[in-house]
């Protein structure tokens, strides 16, 4: 090997990997589950690794790059397999057991180096259970939007081979190995959960935050629940991540030394009653990520070995990805471990600065009298504080950007403002599920949990309702945008310029899943909502967008003219009373002019006045399956050159225009139609 260059670079960095000798074997793990550009932190490991002259180290790198890849590859060809069994044939026959429960079917994990398939449609089935069954594919939806819930990609971050449709399932039995402990965990869960959550609370989010943070069961939160952490930028306290693992640590250490527990018993302790913890509140990443470097950190120190908190945190990961390749491209995963790496170079760079509140920065703490230590304390709480959010927050600010497509400028205004709440919604969380059942003590103890869980609630929603709190990572559209958007089950939803109209919003699943998460990841601030009957998702979209105004198609009597910086709509009511009654709408802008007819009916169509979409640059139709509209004639009478077609018309009424006019037809293999 060549001579390492005699300098302080050198030296210190073959100081730093002989201290942290994991670091380099994470990076070119990374490297080479990452492919493409990655490879150059693989190569740059190696080369590290032979240029410091670090043998063990470079043996080390190999070994572990070695057992990714082939752990990964291994993987791939049965997913392979898979794929080319469902392409050849209708069905497929596996066997294996329920790796974890979904809300509308189950995970199942066909054996240590097999595949694993998402299964809908499966009955009540429990962790542990051993399963054969039949099923086919289940194809999933083209996503409109970047940013939207995408199948496919969360199938990849899960380590997801096919997502599958149940034909016949048959239970065989209880798995009696690892998979078999999680569903007993999964047991001794739930019963928490009934003691936090009794008969008849299941709506009440102050029962479902203290679930979700003490036990990290979000299987009961509601959508509405899940906005007010997400808006106000602390998603991650939603469910137990490596900062409750942290405060349950440290409550067993208050309660170790107020029980005058000698130090070795204290580590036993935190070790165990903190593994149980993470084990029942089902072995998420981060709170995995966060015992494994607790517990190295009690063993270093219990055995008088020096702690490098680098050397713990690459081991932590290299255990991870070396067991699940796939977590890679979990968001969870990258997150966490990119968070507290910046939340430690934080906490370094605050222990090296000076207080904020030092009474004089020349008097040595020796001489600080008693009000000055306190003085002394609180600055280094709330400098601590202050940094520490402030890291995490710059470290996930891409990470979010990436993988979510949002940003949220204030959310370490929002971890500064909970960190103090936390621990008392965590103590009170985790006293109500274990003694909850307890006549008048479970009782006050409730009470306490939720007036704590409301404060919690209280200051995320004030962050959540600040202006730009929650900002799409997609730059605003113009104000002459606009597109139509498939949302299944032929129906659909238009929105007219920005911030302009939007026409139709769907059911209340439809506007929650499709409709509003499109138009916030799609740059659009919609400012009028034009609503017809069958439209029940209206409270979704007001939730989003407060100012948010809605007509009701069905109880508009007079035309009804908006003006916004997109320019001018004109809203024309049905002449029929019926219920489902849909109106027309005219858009003019300096760019273009859009007539939306929908689903409007041949008498309310021949009611316009004349001069109504005269040359429109688009003609958006519908079908009335009532009184359906002559598309020809009104092509034709309208001079029309571009039309677009929801995904009601029938292919009949389509075919029925002339070939001048350019068609554009919104369907699912199209499911979003930009105008132009």
């Amino acid at each position: 090997m060549p001579d390492v260059p005699d300098d302080v670079l050198a030296k210190g960095l073959r100081r730093l990997f002989i201290g942290a000798p994991l670091f380099l074997p994470l990076l070119g793990v990374v490297g080479a589950l990452g492919g493409g550009n990655w490879w150059i932190l693989c190569i740059a490991a190696f080369s590290t690794a032979h240029i410091l002259k670090l043998p063990r180290i470079f043996f080390c790198i190999l070994l572990c790059v070695g057992i990714a890849l082939v752990h990964r590859d291994i993987l791939q060809q049965n997913e392979q397999r898979l794929r080319d069994q469902l392409a050849a044939y209708e069905h497929v026959h596996l066997e294996g057991t329920v790796e974890r429960v979904l809300s509308r079917g189950c995970i199942l994990n066909t054996g240590p180096l097999g595949v694993r398939v998402v299964l809908r449609g499966t009955p009540d089935y429990k962790t542990g259970d051993r399963l054969r069954v039949t099923a086919q594919r289940r194809d999933g939806r083209k996503v409109p939007v970047k940013g939207m819930f995408n199948t496919a990609v969360w199938m990849k971050s899960q380590g997801l081979a096919a997502n599958l449709t149940v034909l016949r399932s048959e239970y065989i039995g209880k798995s009696r190995g690892w998979l078999s402990a999680l569903g007993a965990a999964e047991a001794v869960r739930r019963r928490l959960v009934d003691n936090i959550m009794p008969e008849g609370s299941a709506g009440d989010a102050r029962h479902q935050v203290l679930c979700a943070l003490a036990l990290g069961d979000k299987s009961l939160a509601e959508q509405p629940t899940l906005n007010i952490f997400k808006r106000g930028g602390c998603l991650h306290a939603f469910a137990v991540s490596g900062l409750h693992v942290g405060i349950v640590a440290g409550f067993l250490y208050i309660l170790a030394h107020f029980f005058r527990l000698s130090p070795r018993t204290r580590t036993v302790l935190v070790l165990l009653v903190v593994g149980v913890y993470v084990f029942v509140t089902g072995l998420a990443v981060p709170a995995l990520r966060a015992y494994l470097m607790i517990a190295l950190s009690l063993v270093g120190l219990e055995l008088r070995r020096r702690v490098s908190m680098l050397n713990i945190w690459s081991f932590a990961a290299l255990i991870v990805l070396l067991c699940s390749p796939w977590q890679w491209h979990n968001a969870g995963f990258v997150l966490s471990f990119a968070v507290y790496a910046g939340i430690g170079l934080g906490i370094k760079w605050c222990m090296r600065s000076g207080p904020w509140m030092a009474p004089d920065a020349y008097l040595p703490t020796r001489l600080y009298n008693r009000w000055q230590h306190r003085l002394l304390v609180v600055d280094y709480s709330i400098r601590g504080t202050v940094i520490v959010s402030l890291s995490a927050w710059l470290v996930s600010l891409p990470i979010t950007l990436c993988f979510f497509y949002t940003v949220t400028p204030f959310s370490f205004l929002t971890n500064i403002a909970i960190a103090p709440l936390l621990p008392f919604v965590m103590g009170s969380g985790l006293l109500t599920a274990l003694a909850g059942s307890i006549p008048w003590l479970g009782g006050v103890l409730q009470w306490a949990a939720l007036q704590c869980s409301s404060c919690l609630i209280a200051v995320c929603s004030f962050f959540g309702s600040l202006p730009m709190a929650y900002i799409s990572g997609q730059p605003p559209q113009p104000p002459d945008a606009a597109h139509v958007c498939h949302l299944g089950y032929e129906e659909s939803y238009t929105v007219l310029g920005n911030p302009g109209v939007v026409i139709g919003c769907g059911s209340e699943t439809s506007a929650q899943f499709v409709t509003e998460p499109s138009l916030f990841f799609g740059g659009f601030r919609p400012a009028v909502l034009v609503a017809g009957s069958g439209d029940k998702g209206t409270a979704v979209l007001k939730e989003s967008w407060p100012g948010l105004k809605i007509i009701h198609s069905s109880r508009l009597r007079h035309i009804r003219r908006i003006s916004t910086s997109a320019g001018d709509f004109t809203v024309y009511p049905s002449v029929l009373s019926a219920a489902g009654s849909a109106a027309v709408v005219y858009w003019q802008s300096p760019q273009k002019r859009v007539l939306y007819i929908g689903n409007a009916d041949s008498m309310t169509v021949a009611s316009l006045p004349t001069d109504v979409g005269k040359g429109a640059d688009v003609i958006i139709l519908g079908y009335n399956r009532e009184l359906p509209v002559d598309f020809l004639q009104l092509v034709q009478e309208m001079k029309i050159s571009r039309c677009v077609l929801l995904p009601n018309v029938p292919q009949r009424v389509a075919e029925s225009l002339p070939d001048t006019v350019e068609v554009l037809r919104v369907s699912e293999d199209s499911p979003l139609i930009p105008l132009p």
